[in-house]
């Protein structure tokens, strides 16, 4: 039973007798039944910043969760999660927890989960915990993105049929990287309403003909206006292919400059054509200098377009538009003219070569 509205004053003496309480309790039902009572007052008093409820109850809550193991850590947890509000420091140890049965409450039913937090846990989570954020009812592009690259099958396959889960433009052009060959994994994807026109022109090629046909019948079903939308996008799409091989061809009879030429596509926010140019320069395949290029960390970025013998202001547009396109979600401190100016050329060439070979074998760079 919820408990009922104290006085500020009372309130903290109510929770520091039952943080006392806590802390001295040998009984693990006991513990739980007592846990429940403090989030709940916690919950109903709870400020903005440090207080000093907030700091006891993240001290005291924290070492408790330490001394119970199974199933009382897991309704520990289960408790926790139905509260509005808790320390982030102790969101961060449940979501974080090796055993899934105590994260996953967290991790699926706490209504205000930093997004920082769930990033986190799928850049290092196993698989289960991964499942886990795939399933929540709302998942954003910057956590999809991890949960894309990292999640096995099952993962991608609940994520791709979870309408809560927004993708970014790199995360979708992921998912159906690992869509290929997998019509299960297929068909979620052409369930999805929120499909755009670039996503399906990548998914059609790759489908079956009857999911083809699911996904033109629903687009039709939607309206007329979009068939045409997709027919000019494709066309659009072609004519931008043949432009770019055309510049590629001047580029190789010496006739254009590859800085020269990624500059004027990156103004024209031409991300992917850019990208072509310079897999074309260096000699690597489009599709994986385009994950190198627009992946998480600018750094490989900088080393290929180093490499290439980009100037500063071309490189800088790129960076700036790989930003604002390829839905990058960690914000930090972009490089400076410095930087890139002092990266070692030919450093720059051996990561190349190396990119190379892995290309080669078969491995791919994010």
């Amino acid at each position: 039973m919820p408990c009922e509205a104290l006085p500020k004053n009372e309130s903290l003496s109510a929770l520091a007798d039952d943080l006392a309480a806590l802390a001295g309790e040998k009984s693990s039902t006991k513990r739980v039944e007592l846990l429940r009572r403090i989030a709940e007052a916690y919950a109903a008093h709870a400020e903005p910043g440090m207080t000093a409820e907030q700091y006891l109850f993240n001290e005291v809550v924290s070492k408790l969760i330490d001394k119970i193991a199974g199933p009382d850590r897991a309704a520990a947890s289960s408790t926790l999660a139905a509260m509005p509000s808790l320390p982030d420091g102790l969101v961060r140890r449940l979501a974080t927890d090796a055993d899934v049965d105590v994260a996953r409450p967290i991790l699926s039913d706490y209504a205000a989960m930093p997004e920082r937090v769930l990033i986190d846990v799928a850049k290092t989570g196993s698989q289960d915990h991964l499942r886990v954020i795939a399933g929540r009812t709302q998942v954003t592009p910057p956590v999809s993105d991890v949960v894309v690259e990292r999640g096995d099958i099952t993962v991608v396959g609940i994520l791709a049929g979870n309408a809560g889960a927004q993708f970014s433009d790199r995360g979708m052009r992921r998912l159906i990287d690992k869509a290929k060959g997998d019509g299960d994994l297929q068909a979620r994807l052409v369930e999805r309403k929120d499909l755009s026109l670039a996503a399906i022109g990548r998914l059609l090629p790759i489908i079956t003909d009857d999911l083809a046909k699911r996904l033109r019948d629903k687009i039709e079903g939607a309206e007329v206006t979009l068939v045409q939308h997709l027919a000019d996008w494709i066309t659009d799409r072609q004519k931008s292919v043949e432009r770019t091989e055309a510049l590629i061809v001047g580029i190789r009879k010496g006739d254009l400059k590859v800085s020269d030429i990624v500059g004027e596509l990156v103004s024209h926010r031409r991300l992917y054509d850019a990208a072509t140019v310079l897999a074309s320069a260096l000699g690597l395949d489009a599709d994986y200098t385009f994950n190198v290029l627009s992946g998480p960390s600018p750094q490989s970025a900088l080393l290929l377009m180093r490499a290439a013998g980009l100037s500063w202001p071309v490189a800088d547009a790129f960076l700036k538009l790989r930003a604002a396109k390829a839905g990058l979600y960690d914000y930090q401190t972009p490089p400076t003219r410095d930087e890139y100016l002092a990266l070692d050329a030919a450093a720059a060439q051996r990561v190349l070569r190396f990119m190379k070979v892995q290309q080669t074998a078969g491995g791919h760079a994010a």
